[in-house]
């Protein structure tokens, strides 16, 4: 470092080596205009820097003659902290234009803020799966993760079941009933959609009986090259409707009832894509929900707040349902046969 600085300082350069160095230094000046326009997002003249670099080495060269060597060393150094300290302040500012983006999309779609409790248990849960195979790590375990992971599986989805398990799994256990004989209290009906007050799409604007809206952002391509989407917000909204079969017609209060097929009727691609799914006049629809009295008619709506409140295409029941033994008994024998993988990794 010494012996650097030694050859910086003692080594006089004459007036075509500073010639040199000056025009050396209109390259360093095109990386700091890059890097301040760029990283900074500052505005300035483009020609600032390709007269401050060759100037300042020009003046070290007027106070000493050995000073300009050690000039553009500064400068070329200059380069790489300033990327730095750009790439760095590039990143703070572009997260703060995020969430400020964020906070508009979200106020505009009514979404309301994660609260501290949810970030608390967010933490927790992140530093429970670090912290635990930290410990498997420490103690040589890390084979028993084949163990805790699927048994975690197992048991979410026996104590914490989807919307849609649910669904299905409630739609197996009730009969169909016929429309003029539904009974008071959980209920199957098939039929026809009829509509009563048709409300309009949020996106496309189409008038319709229902529909389920979803924003979805574009993500970076795959190792295939595929362009995947991640859904960074949905609504389902349903109006008053009837359902009617060859036996009569019934009233349905939409609200709260939730959709389970993946049908796309309207769509709108890009780096952010729109998509509707509507429910339509002379949709012929599967339908669960809780059947009660209002006034003396039979309305079908959602019952408590956990209870199931659905709607499915009857084609796609059917389907599940004649090969549901079929699954389930594929289900077991792959449980087992995992089972039977664990306990020879884990001896």
């Amino acid at each position: 470092m010494n012996d650097l600085f030694e050859f910086l300082t003692h080594n006089k350069t004459d007036a075509v080596e500073v010639i040199f160095l000056m025009l050396f230094s209109l390259g360093i000046a095109l990386f700091q205009t890059v890097i301040f326009s760029g990283l900074f997002n500052l505005k300035f003249p483009n020609w600032l820097f390709f007269i401050l670099s060759p100037a300042i080495v020009g003046i070290s060269f007027l106070i000493d003659p050995s000073f300009p060597l050690a000039a553009v060393l500064l400068l070329f150094i200059s380069v790489f902290v300033f990327a730095i300290i750009g790439m760095i302040y590039s990143g703070i500012q572009s997260s703060k234009e995020d969430k400020i983006e964020r906070e508009k999309f979200n106020k505009k779609h009514n979404i309301p803020k994660t609260t501290f409790g949810q970030k608390i248990l967010g933490f927790f849960i992140v530093a429970s799966i670090f912290g635990t195979f930290a410990l498997l790590a420490e103690t040589g375990n890390l084979k028993l993760l084949f163990l805790i992971i699927p048994g975690f599986i197992i048991l979410k989805n026996i104590f914490f079941p989807s919307s849609k398990s649910k669904f299905m799994r409630l739609q197996s256990i009730l009969p169909t009933s016929k429309i003029d004989s539904i009974a008071m209290g959980m209920v199957e009906v098939e039929g026809d959609l009829e509509e009563i007050e048709p409300i309009i799409s949020p996106y496309f604007n189409k008038p319709c009986i229902g529909y389920y809206y979803k924003i979805e952002e574009e993500s970076k391509p795959d190792d295939d090259g595929r362009t995947t989407y991640s859904t960074i917000f949905s609504e389902i909204k349903t109006g008053k409707f009837k359902i009617k079969d060859e036996t009569g017609s019934v009233t349905v209060d939409g609200e709260g009832m939730e959709y389970f097929f993946d049908r796309v009727d309207n769509q709108k691609g890009g780096k952010t894509r729109h998509s509707e799914t509507y429910l339509k006049n002379n949709d012929y629809m599967f339908l669960v929900g809780y059947a009660s009295s209002d006034n003396g008619n039979t309305i079908i709506k959602k019952g408590n707040p956990d209870s199931v409140f659905g709607i499915a295409i009857p084609r796609s029941i059917s389907f599940r349902n004649k090969y549901k033994l079929l699954l389930d008994s594929f289900l077991i024998t792959l449980f087992f046969i995992s089972l039977l993988i664990i306990y020879i990794i884990l001896n």
